[in-house]
């Protein structure tokens, strides 16, 4: 397996990765001033021709950033799921995605491509988290909850149980979501409300 991006979120796929036993190859970053990761040399800039039957994970926070990178990138994605981690049957987990240490997908819920489920978080029955979306550390999806491509869902916030989260929309840490929410809206607090859109 190979990475893109050297910084902190790297170093927590570097453990799901060697909790797997799956071996780090190589390492590409954006950074010139970045020269190793864990001891492997870091590659400036992305080579296509480089490490060319190894699977790639983006190891970047922002979910734009991911994004924009997915559209550059030629490699082949893989996907990284942590030995501590919980996935119920029928659950489904696609390309690049992340599902950290002690997570939890519950039956028959979908995590996109490319989706960060962060360390402790949960994401309950028939969930659908959409590509790109961020779940932070020891947040709780509920039961037949939907999140929009590109959202990002705060450290240990809520959301209930049937509730649409629309696309890029944020959810401030800590806040519990109990309707539906707009595209591009930012939320905060308990019960949660918005402060943009």
């Amino acid at each position: 397996m190979i990475i893109y991006g050297a910084g902190g979120h790297a170093k927590v796929v570097y453990d799901c990765l060697t909790s797997q036993g799956v071996k780090l190859n190589g390492a590409f970053d954006d950074d010139p001033a970045v020269k190793s990761f864990l001891g492997i040399d870091v590659i400036t800039p992305y080579s296509p021709n480089l490490f060319i039957n190894e699977k790639l994970i983006i190891c970047v926070g922002s979910n734009k950033i991911r994004y924009e990178l997915s559209m550059l990138i030629k490699h082949k994605f893989g996907t990284t799921i942590h030995k501590t981690a919980f996935l119920a049957g029928g659950s489904n987990v696609s390309q690049g995605a992340m599902i950290l240490a002690k997570s939890v997908i519950q039956a028959e819920s979908q995590i996109g491509s490319h989706a960060i489920i962060n360390t402790g978080a949960i994401v309950e029955h028939d969930c659908v988290v959409e590509d790109f979306v961020h779940i932070g550390p020891g947040a709780v999806i509920c039961g037949n909850v939907r999140v929009g491509i590109g959202t990002i869902v705060g450290a240990n916030a809520t959301i209930l149980p049937g509730v649409t989260i629309g696309k890029w929309a944020v959810v401030g840490a800590g806040s519990v979501v109990l309707n539906d929410v707009a595209d591009g809206t930012k939320l905060v607090g308990n019960p949660a409300k918005i402060i943009s859109n």
